[in-house]
């Protein structure tokens, strides 16, 4: 655990400070926020520097939430930054579909740190603590054991990582029966925010009439309520009736070349037969010709086709067969699967590869209980708005 701040470690350096034209400072104990300019254009890179000079005695580690709000409608935007030491600096590079208008950008310090509360919801008297895996969309790895309490909870606190990550848990021993996890991310509710910063920025150039508008308007109150950290959907699109749950699933999650090539579909959102399956390996060896479930000199079950290795993705996190055992079917959204030959990622031909998503979001449970979770970290310090 002591490593995991290595994360961010490529992200932090010693930064050179330019004259900025505005400068946002409040009180000692508050956020300093300073942008590098108030007025941009699509595809423009706004930089912003956020401090907080008191961090000894307030938080070492924090978090930054920043809401992004379009004045003119209401539309939200969300980020997530980690605070350490009281600095950080960070860019949002405009898309070129961005409307012009007035955005406010709303700045939010929470005196936490990502992490996970969960609770083992079938624990036995036996369970006194469970593995837990957590992948990252960079290929980090972090394995570790953590105890239970009395009451069959526990904590990960402190968790360092960018955009998506994929959490596993399992018994310490090899076992086929899944856990029944409920977890709950405290970034992720409604926590106290310590200090509030909002500043006005312009996107384009303001017409004549936008400017005589805005001269009469009512100053900007950030509402706070619905802040919440979560991704912002798209606008809404009258699509024909034909068009299925997974086709939406598919546009919002699967990117680069998961996207394309000529792969099988296991739809997971309206289908049961996906949430009826004891064992997912068990599962995709039955589902699929050709391919075979088999136990290697190790003692761990993986997956083959025609005698190659077959490459497994869970949210395009390449996985080892031993931790995707642990995969609850219930949890999972859509399978997309490639048969050999199709040379979809590095090395993937010769065994074919399957691709996992988990549930997630809109396309998740209400109350999201299993073993395996999709979770969102921190936004990267390099990041695009759109």
């Amino acid at each position: 655990m002591k490593s995991i701040f290595s994360f961010y470690k490529c992200f932090f350096c010693v930064i050179s400070i330019l004259c900025f034209r505005d400068s946002l400072a409040q009180n000692p104990d508050s956020i300093h926020v300073i942008f590098d300019r108030l007025q941009y254009s699509q595809q423009d890179t706004i930089t912003f520097d956020v401090s907080l000079d008191q961090f000894s005695k307030v938080a070492k580690t924090a978090t930054i939430q920043l809401c992004i709000e379009e004045i003119s409608t209401g539309r939200k935007w969300n980020y997530r930054y980690p605070l350490i030491n009281g600095f950080f600096e960070a860019k949002l590079k405009i898309d070129s579909t961005l409307k012009d208008g007035k955005y406010a950008f709303n700045f939010l310090l929470q005196k936490k740190f990502f992490g996970l509360n969960g609770k083992v919801k079938n624990a036995s008297e036996k369970d006194q603590k469970i593995n837990y895996v957590l992948l990252t969309k960079g290929m980090q790895t972090m394995m570790d054991q953590v105890f239970l309490n009395e009451d069959k909870t526990f904590s990960l606190g402190k968790l360092l990582f960018q955009d998506t990550a994929i959490v596993f848990f399992s018994r310490p021993k090899k076992t086929y029966n899944p856990l029944e996890i409920q977890i709950e991310t405290p970034l992720d509710s409604i926590v106290p925010n310590s200090d509030t910063v909002t500043q006005i920025l312009t996107i384009g150039i303001p017409t004549k009439h936008e400017l005589q508008k805005d001269s009469g308007r009512v100053t900007y109150v950030f509402n706070g309520e619905d802040s919440l950290y979560k991704k912002i959907l798209p606008a809404v699109i009258v699509k024909s009736k034909t068009k299925k749950l997974i086709d939406d699933f598919e546009r919002d999650n699967v990117t680069g070349v998961f996207a394309g090539g000529d792969a099988t579909i296991i739809d997971g959102l309206e289908s049961d037969e996906l949430a009826h399956a004891n064992d997912l390996l068990t599962f995709l060896s039955g589902k699929v010709a050709g391919l075979t479930l088999s136990t290697n000199e190790e003692g761990e079950r993986e997956l083959t086709w025609r005698k190659h290795k077959t490459a497994l993705f869970v949210n395009e996190i390449k996985v080892d067969s031993d931790i995707d055992l642990d995969v609850n079917p219930t949890d999972i959204a859509l399978i997309k699967i490639f048969r050999p030959g199709e040379n979809v990622v590095s090395g993937s031909a010769e065994g074919g590869m399957i691709a996992i998503y988990l549930k997630n979001g809109v396309y998740g449970k209400v109350k999201k209980v299993g073993n395996s979770f999709s979770v969102t970290g921190y936004t990267s310090l390099d990041a695009k708005w759109k």
